[in-house]
């Protein structure tokens, strides 16, 4: 994930924001037309998705980030990164015309990031592949 071309994170990136937006399609308050609305929730998920990816690469790092107490900073700085993602995603979301009170509160950024990473660190790990719960990224 480390030495990634920009391309194949971008294409991975817009790939699972488009999944990720038509479910919280659903979810969301509707504010315009369909397309509108699909951009509004695609903007959620790809500064997740997108600027994810950096603030991994970033934890990654950090020496000794994958042993010890490195794995609780790895999870602290997880939840910072969650929070950056959700301001960008919010102000963005207030740039195209909606309220930030139709999404939850700034602290829920960090909890979905964290959220967001064990669940993609289980697939990895599922597969045989380094992650966050075999000790080696």
């Amino acid at each position: 994930m480390v030495g990634e071309p920009f391309r194949a994170t971008l294409t991975r990136s817009t790939i699972f924001a488009a999944a990720v937006g038509a479910g919280l399609l659903v979810t969301l308050p509707r504010h315009g037309g369909l397309a509108s609305d699909f951009v509004d929730a695609f903007t959620l998920a790809f500064c997740f998705a997108f600027l994810g990816h950096y603030v991994e690469v970033v934890a990654l790092a950090l020496p000794d980030i994958e042993t010890g107490i490195g794995r609780l900073v790895r999870v602290a700085v997880w939840f910072a990164g969650g929070l950056w993602c959700y301001v960008v995603a919010r102000f963005l979301w207030v740039k195209y015309g909606r309220d930030l009170n139709e999404l939850p509160s700034l602290v829920w950024g960090g909890v979905i990031f964290i959220a967001i990473e064990l669940v993609v660190h289980a697939v990895l790990h599922g597969r045989g592949r380094p992650s966050f719960f075999s000790g080696r990224s």
